[in-house]
């Protein structure tokens, strides 16, 4: 017997894969950080994409880069905007989207991107593992560790040669995630 396309009634189907436009290349201008006209974060890159054309034995050739505009807003727009720097390989999901350029009035595309991740391809970095929540209250926690060790005596310890040199940029204050409340709890899921 044939397996039917359609499930029969009060049989679910099997969900499909999210799958999305992807974008990988270079941010090649200093990122900004503004506001739409609706008072939404928008982070605004130049980003270049390379170009390889396979050849019939097995090589590739190297085509000309291309230059794109990427944006991404609200939440995804911050987190960009304090983990990207200019010369960063990313790689973003999201999609193209046709506009009109205020400057020229010529319609032009850009990525809008609703995820980004750093390229491993060209990039050494270490994950942390830590649940977000904890993230959040890590640093204040460490702020005052480091104030009791001053407290008592301690000289402050020297950062680590592996530790990132460049200071991380902060968002302006409008854009700040909100502070953890202890008297907030999350809902209880699954109840």
């Amino acid at each position: 017997m044939a397996e039917q396309e359609h499930p029969g009634p009060g049989r679910e189907p099997e969900p499909q894969a999210d799958v999305r436009e992807s974008f990988k290349g270079r941010i090649t201008s200093e990122p900004t950080l503004g506001t739409t006209q609706t008072g939404k974060a928008k982070f605004y890159a130049k980003v270049e994409q390379r170009h390889w054309r396979y050849e019939d034995d097995g090589t590739y050739t190297r085509l000309p880069n291309t230059y794109h505009d990427l944006v991404a807003y609200k939440g995804v727009a911050v987190r960009a905007y304090k983990n990207y720097e200019k010369n960063d390989f990313f790689i973003a999901e999201g999609r193209m989207e046709d506009y009109r350029s205020k400057s020229t009035g010529q319609m032009k595309q850009r990525f809008v991107a609703t995820a980004f991740g750093h390229n491993m391809a060209h990039t050494d970095y270490e994950v942390d593992r830590t649940p977000r929540r904890e993230q959040a209250q890590r640093p204040a926690a460490e702020r005052e560790a480091a104030s009791r060790r001053l407290a008592g005596g301690e000289t402050p310890a020297q950062p680590q040669a592996a530790e990132r040199q460049t200071p991380e940029r902060e968002a302006p204050a409008a854009f700040a995630p909100p502070e953890h409340r202890s008297d907030r709890q999350p809902p209880a899921m699954g109840l």
